[in-house]
Parts: C-alpha cells; sequence; structure tokens
C-alpha cells in the first residue's frame, strides 16, 4: 500500500514538473555528432498547446558558413520531450539530417534545460543540449530584456519579392526587445495591405535573424490570402545604415505548408543611421535628428521616417516618381532638404521627372502625403539617378508619418 502511495505521488511529482514548467519559448545550445570533432549551434523556437509541442529549429556552422531550417513537431511525455524535425525549410538545394530527438527536461536552480540523443536516417547519430532563453525561465513568456544587447531593435523598411510574382511588395519589420514584432506588407498588385504578428530570434555568432510571422493583426482587403512568413535573414553595419537580407518561405493564410505553400522569395529591409547634427527634437521623440528633418517635422507636425538609403556619385541627379501600383488616386508633394521640388502631384503610372542639385554630402527627399486615394497609406515608387547608376526604392507615406531617402555622397573608404 505504501509503495502503491509512493507511485502515485510520483507519478503526479512527474505531471507537474511537465505541466507547470512551459516549453513555450526560445532555446539554444549546441548539438554534436558522432565522428566529427566540431559542434554546430541549434536553436528552438517553440509553442506548446497541453502535451503537444510545435515551432521552428535552426541549425548553423559554429562558424555560420551555412545553415538550415526546420519544421519540428511532438510531444512532452512526462519530462521527455520527443521531437522531429519533420520538415526542411530553408535551403532550398542541400539536404541536412532530419533528426528525431529524445530531450530531457530539467530545471537546476532556475535554469530550464532540455537535453538528450538524436538520431536521423542516413545520419550518424548524436547528443544535443539547449537552454531556455534567460527571460523565459519559469514563465514560458519573453521579458523584455530577453535580446538587451543586440543590434536589431526598431523599425526597418524595404521591399519583398516573391517568385511567381513579377511585382514587389513594400515591407516592414518593427522589432522589439522582448523577441517580438510587427511585419506590415503593401501590394503592389491585389491584396491591398495587411500587419502581422511575429516573433523573432537572434544569433550573436552569426549575425542571423530568424523570423516567423505568427498572425495577421489587421488586412486591408478580407477576402485575400497572404502568406504566413518566415525566414534568416543576415545582418550587416556600416556607418549610415544596418540592414537585413535572405530568403523567405511560407504558407497560405488558413493553411499548412504541406496542404497550402506559397512561392518562396527574397526580402531586404533596412534602417537609417542619422548623423545627430542639432538639438532639434521632434514632435513625438526626444532623439535629436539632423536640421532638414527637425525644420520640416516642427513645419508640417508630420514625423519622418528615413526608410531608405542610396549613396550618389554626382551633386546632379535625376529624381523620378510614378505609382507602380494599383492607381487609386494618390497627391503627394516631394521635398529636398525643406526645399519643395514638386507640388500637390496625383500619382499615375507616367513617371513624374525632375533634376535637382545635391549641395550637401547628406541629403533628404521627404514624400509629404496629401491624400491617400482609395488605398491606404499612400506608397509610391521614386527612383534617383546620378548619371552612373539608376536606383529605385518604394516609399510609404500617410497623413501622420512621412517616408523619406537618404542620398548620400559616395566616398572609397
Amino acid at each position: 500500500m505504501v509503495k502503491a502511495h509512493f507511485a502515485f505521488f510520483f507519478f503526479l511529482f512527474l505531471v507537474k514538473i511537465g505541466h507547470t514548467q512551459s516549453l513555450n519559448g526560445e532555446w539554444s545550445g549546441e548539438i554534436t555528432q558522432d565522428g566529427k570533432p566540431n559542434s554546430f549551434h541549434y536553436s528552438l523556437s517553440l509553442t506548446q498547446e497541453g502535451d503537444k509541442v510545435f515551432g521552428t529549429a535552426t541549425s548553423s556552422n559554429a562558424d555560420g558558413s551555412g545553415a538550415a531550417k526546420f519544421k519540428v513537431g511532438g510531444q512532452l511525455e512526462g519530462t521527455m520531450l520527443v521531437l522531429q524535425e519533420v520538415l526542411q525549410l530553408e535551403p532550398e538545394n542541400a539536404r541536412w539530417c532530419l533528426k528525431h530527438m529524445r530531450l530531457q527536461f530539467a530545471d537546476n536552480q532556475g535554469v530550464a534545460t532540455l537535453e538528450g540523443n538524436w538520431e536521423a536516417q542516413g545520419c550518424k547519430p548524436g547528443f544535443m543540449k539547449l537552454e531556455l532563453a534567460v527571460g523565459n525561465q519559469g514563465s514560458g513568456n519573453p521579458s523584455k530584456s530577453q535580446y538587451p544587447n543586440t543590434p536589431v531593435h526598431g523599425r526597418y523598411a524595404g521591399n519583398l519579392s516573391q517568385s511567381d510574382r513579377d511585382y514587389g511588395f513594400y515591407f516592414e519589420m518593427e522589432f522589439n526587445k522582448d523577441g517580438t514584432g510587427t511585419s506590415h506588407i503593401v501590394s503592389d498588385g491585389e491584396g491591398g495591405n495587411a500587419t502581422h504578428r511575429l516573433h523573432w530570434t537572434f544569433d550573436e555568432t552569426a549575425q542571423r535573424l530568424d523570423f516567423e510571422e505568427t498572425e495577421i493583426i489587421e488586412e486591408s482587403v478580407p477576402s485575400w490570402r497572404w502568406c504566413m512568413k518566415s525566414g534568416s535573414l543576415f545582418y550587416q553595419k556600416e556607418s549610415f545604415r544596418r540592414s537585413l537580407t535572405g530568403a523567405w518561405s511560407g504558407f497560405i493564410e488558413g493553411h499548412t505548408l504541406q496542404d497550402g505553400p506559397c512561392a518562396p522569395g527574397k526580402l531586404f529591409v533596412e534602417q537609417a543611421i542619422l548623423e545627430q547634427n542639432v538639438p532639434a527634437k521632434s514632435i513625438d521623440s526626444p532623439v535629436a535628428k539632423p536640421i532638414e528633418i527637425g525644420q520640416y517635422e516642427k513645419k508640417t507636425q508630420r514625423n519622418v521616417d528615413v526608410e531608405r538609403v542610396m549613396e550618389v556619385r554626382n551633386k546632379t541627379v535625376r529624381i523620378r516618381v510614378w505609382d507602380n501600383g494599383t492607381v487609386d488616386g494618390d497627391v503627394l508633394s516631394l521635398f529636398l532638404n525643406g526645399d519643395l521640388i514638386l507640388k500637390n502631384y496625383r500619382v499615375t503610372r507616367q513617371k513624374y521627372e525632375t533634376i535637382v542639385k545635391l549641395d550637401k554630402p547628406t541629403n533628404f527627399i521627404i514624400l509629404h502625403c496629401l491624400s491617400v486615394g482609395s488605398i491606404s497609406p499612400n506608397t509610391v515608387a521614386v527612383s534617383v539617378d546620378d548619371g552612373f547608376q539608376e536606383q529605385v526604392v518604394i516609399i510609404s507615406s500617410n497623413l501622420k508619418n512621412s517616408g523619406a531617402i537618404m542620398l548620400r555622397e559616395f566616398t572609397v573608404k
């Protein structure tokens, strides 16, 4: 009878461990393979629903020279996580081992770990040990300090392409310090625009950001089905910008990767690094901004988002502006360093062209929206031709925030 009670309470103890400690969050550590001297970096982004667990995994060489991303799924059996990489998401060509893992959960003085053996068909087996990110310990939810020291914070803007489309998308990503964020996409064709919630992790060693869109927050055309995207983006910092570039894949909203995959594509987003040359403040931010932007914000009571950066080799440039998507009655003005160069222009497919002289090492073209037309926000194509090359970007503005391009004089470093 005593033995029976002991076994019963031991069983309850195991159940309690398995269900009070959520596996939700970001796990990272090392994975080894029999016969290979070097270890690999391995990370898991997990979501737990009852005893079911699913998410994504990323495996990369220690030097960051190669990486692969997988869809994973499994089940928590007491304190044992049985997990399988069910599909390789990236890269498209080189095939990696699809691993089957049996990982024991433990909580050692407040540090949650998963460790155990793995095996895969056609591959030598190995061992892995992972830890839950500090901000997740004991709660299963990221804390506000989960990624306090990573360089990837704030808003990035750029474009996204898809292999089965002859048009592109305006694309924004907003990264919060707790590993959450949002993405915003505007179609140059059908579909309007949509905002997605996402979560992300950053690998300091590989300088790589992994992201996954988890749900749609808002969309302008409810009948349109967007891709739920994920990907690995490589981070680069220059003196005047931070950028993220890479490939993405995904599945159609309301489907799965198996029954509704999207055609994959590529994306590029960047964040301008502004020279804070005056103490003037924006109307909503205590951060000093360049005088050209500060004066515009004070005059118009709008904030400026410097979305794109271009380097030019000539002080005289040709600027063109047009509607590269659905022509819906957008009306705008263009400012160059505070001077009006285009006033109250209704944008069409036909390219409006003007030639301007850049009189500073760093210049700003600001898109001032007067009407968003029938589809918000106001997105237009702007090209800058310096006689050596023509650079084309998509800029977004509304009645509160004005998109801008930073034009920098090209210098040989």
